[in-house]
């Protein structure tokens, strides 16, 4: 978001009348709404003082009804009795909940260009996408010529502020991730972010991490060919880094008579982590990626970061003895929507889809450093309803509550300013109208660095019963009949509407419908996508047995459509 933007969001809300006058000189053409040369300096951030709150720090006791006071971008004062300065902006909190600001710990979020295959398990997860890709990629023979590896791509040279993706994560109490490239065996260098301000005002930590994947380079084409290539190549980076490094020290202190180190920009980065204990996120999904993740850390100097976990459950006594952090995908496993319902599963795959969601559990118990991270789970809503499951399978909220906010922040580095409600650390919060995993809850404010954003309240559910019906099945004829889909809906008297509507994307669940008046609005859950599901919303009116409307997809993209029940449909 932009500074003119950012200034109109604070604009926005009560102020006391002795702060009229200094607000109004900010928003003044002087200032010209926080717009300013690369010489000079920022208009500083207002001060705020959230006052009769329930604040959850993250770092202790819970204190019931209490002040956060908010200076300069940075948590000034917290607790039951503290002193407010004179020019802070008054926000009376009662009835709401400050949690520190929430981080996913593996994101793309606000990276130009989105970024190839989703950040699914393990990485490499379609095999025909990884083909396709990497036909063309140049032709590799050996791994002088590093293949795939992009270990000085920085994701800080990547970020687009005015990405929608930001304000659509920030909206939902997201106010950190750490964002990484996703191309190549070795993608690049992982930033940690805050989801407000510029391109550089985002940046937190630079670098943070290096991801690692076990990607092929070119298919049977090219070297690595094979997922034992890949690996062999990945020891052998780490070896060639390793010798290049004793070779300059060697160099640097007698250069006489010596052949000056060749220049390789593949290497500086991977000698950097090791020499720097960057974290090192890997695919680490099932039994033997995780085993093999932790043996390639010990045996090359890296510091492995588990990527995925789904099968960590059977694991987490050993993870937590080997000291790895993890990563946990809350894309929980499912079954495919389009799988044959008369095959059989092997027991594999069902024992990962029942134990799964027990992982997060099973590593609170075991004592590992782990977070949570969003996977294909591409909105905050979606996220925290994976977060939930994890929840009813034994996960305790304050752990959830960790998962989200202080572990990713040990994990990559950044305790010291994230994760917590304390003095001294960096303003990000998000405040709440009820308790964080409700599902009931909604975001009222965030807080990025200082900087307030408000989110409306939800509007009501219309309390006007229904006046038409809308039982049945309908045919629904998208963007002037490019798609179509089938709807079985059942509405109950208080308007209430469940179901299904089956389409090119397959069968999509409704969460949430209802119809008032003529009116109705019906939202579910699709996948769009490799790895990529979002949240439609249908919206419109009904007339007899013909409707007509929009359908929204994730607040990215508009559609609009009509519908028809045939015959009167089913009633």
């Amino acid at each position: 978001m932009n500074r003119t933007a950012l200034a109109r969001r604070l604009a926005g809300g009560l102020v006391p009348g002795l702060l009229v006058a200094l607000l109004s000189g900010l928003a003044s053409p002087a200032s010209a709404a926080a717009q300013y040369m690369p010489s000079q300096s920022p208009v500083p951030p207002p001060f705020f003082a959230l006052q009769n709150a329930r604040i959850v720090t993250g770092a202790g006791a819970v204190i019931e009804n209490g002040t956060v006071v908010i200076a300069n971008g940075l948590i000034e004062a917290v607790g039951a009795d503290v002193d407010i300065p004179g020019e802070a902006w008054l926000i009376d909190a009662s009835g709401l909940t400050v949690y520190p600001g929430l981080f996913d710990g593996l994101s793309q979020v606000g990276l130009e260009g989105g970024g190839g295959i989703a950040l699914g398990a393990g990485g490499g997860d379609n095999p025909f996408l990884a083909l396709a890709q990497q036909a063309n990629q140049p032709r590799t023979v050996g791994p002088e010529d590093r293949p795939a590896t992009n270990s000085w791509f920085n994701a800080a040279d990547m970020l687009d502020a005015d990405s929608g993706e930001i304000e659509t994560w920030r909206s939902g109490g997201f106010t950190n991730a750490l964002v990484a490239p996703d191309d190549g065996i070795v993608t690049g260098q992982g930033v940690v972010v805050n989801l407000a301000g510029d391109e550089q005002e985002m940046v937190v930590k630079s670098p943070a991490a290096l991801r690692v994947t076990m990607s092929g380079a070119g298919g049977f084409r090219s070297y690595p060919g094979s997922l034992m290539g890949v690996i062999a190549y990945i020891r052998q980076l780490y070896l060639d880094a390793d010798h290049a490094a004793q070779y300059e020290a060697r160099y640097t202190a007698n250069p006489g008579g010596q052949p000056r180190p060749t220049y390789d920009r593949a290497l500086d980065p991977v000698q950097d982590a090791i020499a720097g204990g960057w974290p090192t996120v890997m695919p680490a999904n099932e039994v033997r990626q995780i085993r093999r993740a932790i043996k390639l850390g010990r045996d090359t100097g890296a510091r492995p970061v588990l990527q995925g976990a789904h099968e960590a459950y059977g694991l987490a006594d050993e993870i937590a003895a080997a000291g790895v952090p993890v990563l946990v995908n809350v894309d929980w496993p499912e079954r495919s929507r389009d799988a044959d319902p008369e095959a059989e599963e092997s027991l594999s795959s069902l024992k990962r889809r029942a134990y799964a969601p027990t992982t997060p559990a099973r590593l609170e118990e075991a004592g590992a450093e782990w977070a949570f991270y969003s996977g294909s789970a591409n909105s905050p809503r979606a996220m925290m309803d994976k977060v939930r499951t994890a929840i009813e399978n034994g996960l305790s909220e304050e752990a959830a509550l960790e998962a989200l906010t202080a572990a990713p922040a040990r994990i990559y580095g950044v305790d010291a300013l994230l994760g917590s409600v304390e003095v001294g650390k960096i303003a990000n919060l998000v405040v709440t109208d009820g308790p964080l995993f409700d599902e009931d809850t909604d975001v009222r404010m965030v807080f990025v660095d200082g900087h307030r954003f408000e989110e409306e309240a939800p509007a009501p559910r219309p309390t006007e019963p229904p006046a038409v019906d809308m039982n049945g099945t309908w045919l629904l004829s998208l963007n002037n009949d490019s798609q179509e889909a089938t709807a079985e809906l059942e509405v109950s008297e208080d308007g209430t509407v469940s179901g299904v509507i089956q389409g090119e994307r397959g069968e999509q669940q409704i969460t949430d419908g209802w119809v008032s008046g003529n009116e109705f609005s019906i939202t579910v859950s699709a996948t769009m996508g490799p790895g990529m599901e979002v949240e439609i919303v249908y919206t419109g009116t009904v007339e007899g047995d013909s409707i007509e409307g929009n359908a929204s997809f994730g607040g990215m993209r508009n559609m609009d459509f009509t519908g028809t029940r045939p015959g009167g449909g089913v009633r």
